[in-house]
């Protein structure tokens, strides 16, 4: 004999009346809230029931914190921009100074963020290299290798007599001018990812000679800081201003005589640590055996210390220049054999801490060491406008060849970020 089962009552819970309100006044609101995202999505040209299916995220409700600084913070920069579309809520807190700095923040250490990037000027074009992709992508499926062109720089930023000053976190400063050309000198910031940027015009109105110059960011200060200074024409004085985009204003650090500061070359001053940094071929000052550095957290300059074997006197380093390396200051010699040394500063102020790092054989037009990827590959510039990831760890080293023939290119660590250089 089959017994049926007593079908069992459900439980009933007894709410209080005015709990029981609430609970449906919020299944309405959410119901309503899911009606107006559908009627949104199907109203929108790139919705299908397909992708509805396979990324629930848009029937999900999830908290706008974690929206914000777990997902949004991790996203490109360009899909990071799409999203500003989305509401006015969301365009105004995707541009805070709050939301920048998680952005920033994530970006150093996200792998989906590229950060292995330079910012290059060509005597006609701006473009965006990533060449850690070429060291962390091989097989090319990410479809990140190759010349990104900088679309919203047009020609008349470029040309012939524009130069580089620097970069810092996503802000690229440039100039344009030259030396008794009869015009002044102007500046701008750029964001190459978002197009902003701010015009900045010469302090003095009328250098002579060409320009120590560099860019970058104060923490302490909240502040990006545009250092400039150069012969006047009248007085044959050396003047050395600061423009902040915060206050948008030049400040006149000081007057110096050719005893006190003599420019040779000019030329960009290497960013470490909030301090510029100028190799003595570029400026000279009266310590022969120190780097020339100006501190833009205490607006002075100081002597930094270079490696020893630099200061020997043996006549075995013909040269040295200065560069930036995974964060730290640079310094590369060549030798009389031909060899290329790089010596890295690991720990900034403790002068004993000056490393060698690598050796290779001398490439024909080096010009500079540009960056560092994640494998210890480097970043090799050469005069006629190549770029070159050249791997130390091999005997010899192997080269691979990334840009050919650009011409005269200058070019400067890069990354991707939303900051604006409107503050």
């Amino acid at each position: 004999m089959i017994c049926a089962k007593t079908p069992t009552k459900p439980q009933i819970t007894n709410y209080p009346s005015s709990q029981m309100i609430k609970t449906i006044d919020l299944h309405r609101k959410r119901k309503k809230r899911r009606l107006k995202n559908t009627t949104f999505h199907h109203q929108n040209p790139f919705f299908s029931p397909q992708k509805s299916q396979l990324f629930p995220l848009f029937e999900a409700d999830l908290p706008e914190e974690l929206i914000f600084s777990e997902i949004l913070t991790r996203l490109p920069v360009n899909s990071l921009i799409k999203f500003k579309s989305v509401s006015k809520p969301w365009n105004s807190l995707i541009s805070t100074p709050q939301f920048v700095k998680s952005y920033l923040k994530q970006a150093f250490s996200n792998q989906f963020v590229p950060s292995n990037c330079v910012f290059i000027r060509s005597p006609y074009h701006f473009y965006i290299l990533n060449y850690g992709a070429y060291d962390r992508y091989p097989d090319d499926r990410r479809g990140e290798k190759g010349l990104i062109s900088v679309k919203n720089l047009s020609y008349y930023d470029n040309g012939v007599n524009t130069f580089l000053i620097g970069s810092s976190n996503g802000l690229v400063c440039f100039g344009r001018g030259a030396a008794n050309s009869g015009f002044n000198y102007y500046f701008r910031v750029y964001n190459p990812v978002t197009g902003q940027y701010c015009h900045i015009l010469d302090p003095l109105g009328n250098f002579q000679w060409m320009l120590m110059y560099g860019f970058g960011f104060v923490s302490c200060k909240d502040d990006y800081l545009l250092f400039v200074g150069g012969l006047q024409r009248r007085t044959s004085m050396i003047y050395v201003y600061i423009y902040s985009l915060k206050s948008k204003m030049w400040k006149k650090i000081g007057v110096f005589s050719e005893f006190e500061l003599t420019v040779f070359s000019g030329g960009r001053g290497v960013l470490v640590n909030e301090t510029l940094h100028w190799d003595t071929t570029q400026v000279w000052t009266p310590n022969k055996n120190c780097l020339c550095g100006f501190d833009l957290v205490d607006e002075t300059f100081k002597d930094v210390r270079v490696p020893s074997v630099f200061l020997t006197g043996d006549g075995v380093n013909l040269d040295f220049k200065l560069c930036e390396i995974s964060g730290c200051l640079g310094a590369w010699s060549v030798n009389m054999n031909g060899v290329v040394e790089m010596w890295m500063l690991k720990c900034y102020g403790t002068w004993e801490s000056w490393m060698s790092v690598f050796k290779i054989d001398l490439v024909l037009g080096l010009r500079n060491f540009c960056g560092w990827t994640e494998n210890g590959k480097v970043l090799v510039q050469t005069d006629d406008g190549s770029l070159l990831l050249a791997d130390t760890r091999k005997s010899p080293t192997e080269y691979k060849s990334l840009v050919k023939d650009l011409g005269d290119i200058d070019a400067v660590s890069f990354v991707r970020s939303p900051v604006s250089p409107l503050f």
